[in-house]
């Protein structure tokens, strides 16, 4: 074999490898084809070279994978929450749900797969922090499309926990019980929740236009109700940054099913509040329009109002303060995938709310 085959084959075959695939059976694969070579009295020097030393690359390759899931697994449990953005326990946790969930394949036609624990804090550290791709795959020692495909896949599987980490309060007992949380801490009877958007900033994409804000940048938007706890209890995101919040709004099924049948979702009287640019309708309550007409009473529900809709924008903090990827998307030009992920740091959110995994620093 001349040295230029055996780069090439050296260089397919380390790609190869890099792509999920187990490396101690393409190790065996060098083994055979070094005795099968020696039984024909084919091998010359530089094959006695070359094979060993695709044998130690490869070995070398699951040697980094090892050594960095055991770097993570010596972090302090406050490096894990810092870095990570979850407690351990909390990730702990959802790598035994995502193990039993089946969205890892347990085989690859004879090649061992990614462990789902290596999968999660691959997802982790995407969804953690604004860096690209590549930085990521370098660390866990896989390719890139791989890296990409690990991350869809979660993705993919947290989005199946939507209804069961989103949800719409329905039985009397917990609207009620959220409805006097709001009047404890905002003075505000029958409420029932906070509604308001945000700007996701993502990449330029090809209909530029139509995703260009008021604020001059590149965006999709995430509609979200919260409740007295924080949690989103409804969420309808994927809109596009040039439409304005009561746009979005009726775009949403939240209003078209609060409109056929209100009592559905309002009962009792029930409602949200939201900012002036979203319309008075009867289960939906923005502030007195300011002018010089408004009595002291008006005035000071304003004032209520407005201390009542900090809420939404605290949620909004703690979720980008969580998963960083929200504040910004770079690279990435999918619409569907931006969407997905968004929706699945909702989910996420609620999760830890419910497992209280708080960050200090937010």
């Amino acid at each position: 074999m001349d040295s230029r085959k055996a780069i090439l084959w050296l260089t397919e075959t380390v790609a190869i490898s890099s792509d999920d695939s187990d490396t101690s059976s393409w190790s065996d694969v060098c083994t055979d084809k070094l005795e099968s070579s020696d039984d024909e009295n084919e091998v010359d020097d530089e094959d006695r070279l070359f094979f060993p030393l695709m044998q130690y690359l490869i070995r070398l390759r699951r040697k980094r994978v090892d050594d960095y899931l055991h770097i993570i697994d010596s972090w302090t449990d406050s490096e894990f929450k810092n870095r990570l953005r979850l407690s351990r326990k909390t990730a702990y946790r959802l790598i035994d749900e995502l193990e039993k969930s089946g969205f890892i394949a347990s085989h690859k036609f004879g090649l061992k797969p990614l462990e789902p624990k290596l999968c999660f804090y691959i997802f982790l550290s995407f969804i953690a922090n604004t860096e690209p791709l590549t930085p990521i795959a370098t660390r866990f020692d896989i390719s890139i499309s791989s890296t990409f495909r690990v991350i869809r896949r979660v993705v993919a599987w947290i989005l199946t926990k939507l209804n069961e980490a989103v949800k719409w309060p329905q039985d009397f007992n917990d609207i009620q019980c959220i409805c006097d949380m709001f009047h404890s801490k905002t003075g505000i009877p029958n409420m029932l929740g906070v509604i308001d958007c945000t700007h996701v900033r993502i990449e330029k994409p090809k209909n530029a236009r139509e995703y260009c804000n008021p604020k001059g940048y590149f965006s999709i938007i995430l509609q979200a109700t919260v409740d007295a706890n924080l949690r989103f209890t409804n969420i309808f995101c994927g809109e596009p940054g040039s439409s304005n919040c009561s746009r979005v709004l009726k775009k949403s099924p939240l209003y078209n099913t609060a409109m056929q049948n209100r009592n559905a979702l309002f009962p009792h009287n029930t409602f949200l509040v939201g900012h002036s640019g979203y319309p008075s309708l009867p289960w939906l309550v923005p502030p007195f329009r300011e002018n010089k007409r408004l009595t002291p009473q008006q005035r000071e529900y304003n004032s209520l109002h407005a201390s009542t809709r900090k809420m939404s924008d605290k949620a909004f903090t703690m979720l980008k303060g969580r998963f960083r990827r929200i504040k910004l998307f770079t690279v990435y030009r999918n619409i569907a995938f931006i969407t997905d992920t968004i929706v699945a740091a909702c989910i996420l959110h609620n999760y830890c709310l419910n497992e209280h995994d708080h960050l200090e620093e937010i």
